[in-house]
C-alpha cells in the first residue's frame, strides 16, 4: 500500500493537538494556561530526531504557534491530513517514507500549504526547485532567519502566495544556516 492510500485508509478526524510523548512539545508553552496563551497558526515539525523536535518544538511555542510533531514519512502524512496545519517544517532524512514523500503527499493533499524543508542533507536546492517547495534551509538551522521566513509565509494572503507560486521564475528561498554564516 503506498503513503496516499495508506493516509486515505487511516485518515484520523481533527483535533486541535496530538497527545505528546514525554520527548515531544504540546500545544502550549511550559507555565501558560490555555485560556492565557492562544497559538494563532498551526505548524507540523516533522523530524526524525527527537531532539530537533523537542528544541524546535519550544522555539515555536514561545513564539506561539500550536506544535504537532511527526518522525516518520508516513506519520508526517498522517498528521498532515488529520490536523491540516499551516506551516510544515520538513526533514528529509526520516525512515517510512522520506521527507521528499511526505512532500509529494502534502502538495497534492494541499498545495497552499507553506513547506520549508529543513535537512541535513547537502545540495538539495536543485531538487526542492524541481518539487516547489517555499523555501530550504541546511541544518544546523539558523533559528532567527527561520522564525522570520515562517512568519512572512504565514502573513501571506491567498491571492499573494498563488501569484508567488505560479509565477514563471518561481524558486525556493535559500536560507542561510549558521555554517553558511560569517
Amino acid at each position: 500500500m503506498n503513503l496516499s492510500s495508506t493516509i486515505l485508509a487511516n485518515h484520523s478526524p481533527r483535533f486541535d493537538r496530538l497527545p505528546a510523548s514525554e520527548d515531544e512539545p504540546t500545544g502550549q508553552p511550559p507555565g501558560n494556561s490555555p485560556e492565557t496563551t492562544r497559538a494563532t497558526k498551526t505548524i507540523l515539525l516533522a523530524d526524525d530526531d527527537p531532539g530537533v523536535r523537542e528544541m524546535l518544538g519550544r522555539v515555536l511555542l514561545a513564539e506561539n504557534f500550536q506544535v504537532v510533531t511527526a518522525g516518520t514519512g508516513e506519520e508526517t502524512a498522517h498528521r498532515f491530513a488529520a490536523v491540516e496545519p499551516d506551516l510544515v517544517l520538513l526533514d528529509l532524512n526520516m525512515p517510512e517514507g522520506d521527507g521528499w514523500s511526505a512532500f509529494r503527499f502534502i502538495n497534492s493533499a494541499q498545495p497552499m500549504t507553506p513547506v520549508i524543508v529543513i535537512t541535513a542533507r547537502p545540495n538539495q536546492y536543485p531538487r526542492a526547485s524541481e518539487f516547489g517547495v517555499d523555501a530550504i534551509m541546511e541544518k544546523p538551522l539558523n533559528l532567527p532567519i527561520l522564525l522570520d521566513t515562517i512568519k512572512k509565509l504565514l502573513a501571506e494572503t491567498g491571492g499573494e502566495r498563488t501569484r508567488r507560486l505560479t509565477r514563471r521564475d518561481f524558486k525556493p528561498v535559500l536560507l542561510s544556516g549558521r555554517t553558511a554564516q560569517h
